[in-house]
This record gives C-alpha cells, structure tokens and sequence, in this order.
C-alpha cells in the first residue's frame, strides 16, 4: 500500500501562511489597479467582491490551516482535525455560493439564484460529508507501529 508522508507542524504552518500572505498582496494590488489605472465595471466589480469577502476567506484560510495543523499531529491530538476541515469546508462553500450569486450578476443568467434556494441542505450535506471523509481518513491511515 502506498505510504502517505505527513507534514510537519511547522511545514504545514509555513505554507498555508506563506499562500495567504501572497493572496494578500496579490489583493493589494488589484485595489492599487482598481484605484486608478483599470476603470472597467467587471474589473471593479470583481475587486469590491473581494473586498467585502476578505475576512470571510481568511476565516476559510484559518480554519483550513487549524485543520491542518491538527493533521499534522500524532493519533490521539489530531482528532479535531476533522472537524475544523469540515467547519472550513462549508465556509468555503458559503463563498463560492456568493461567487456564483456575482458570476449571476456580472452574466444577468438567473440560474445562479437557484443556488440561495438550497443553501442550507447544501451546507449539511458538506458537513457531513467532510466530518465522515475526514475521520475515515484520520482511520484509515494508522501511525506505524498501531497497525
């Protein structure tokens, strides 16, 4: 069977931060553009999306990188891993839900409404879903020497 190398601690934290600071600059300067030099609506429009989403896609970051983190650890500590994955991954979802609620309004398809609709059942399912897959994971792959 395939053996699967795990992440330090400190490796996992130097990534996740290092990928979030890079979203950050990268946010920089897309305002720095929106300000003035690119006056085009969808431009704007996509940058102010951003914007208002950004504490929403740092909680994301967070709770991916606690998640993590706790992967990261020996048996017994990385059992709440799981479960912040799962937290993280509805929050993930709750975003792209917005995405597509702005691709609705940049595009004027009314499709994407749809997606308001079903928003709650969607968000347990995910739950769910990433709380089971996680811990099958966390089970399946015991530390050497338990198996």
């Amino acid at each position: 069977m395939g053996e699967r190398r795990k992440e330090s601690v400190f490796g996992v934290l130097i990534s996740r931060v290092i990928g979030l600071v890079v979203f950050l600059i990268l946010l920089g300067i897309l305002n720095i553009l929106a300000g003035g030099y690119v006056q085009t609506p969808v431009f704007l429009q996509i940058v102010a999306f951003l914007n208002a989403n950004l504490g929403l896609l740092i909680l994301i970051s967070v709770l991916f990188l606690v998640g993590d983190l706790f992967g990261a650890l020996a048996f017994p500590l990385n059992l709440p891993g799981p479960i912040f994955s799962a937290v993280g991954a509805v929050f993930l979802v709750m975003f792209l839900f917005r995405l597509f609620s702005l691709v609705g309004e940049i595009t004027g398809v009314e499709f994407f409404a749809l997606f308001e609709t079903f928003a709650l059942p969607v968000y347990l399912l995910v739950v769910i879903t990433a709380l089971i897959g996680g811990y099958i994971a966390l089970f399946a792959d015991p530390p050497p020497g338990r198996a």
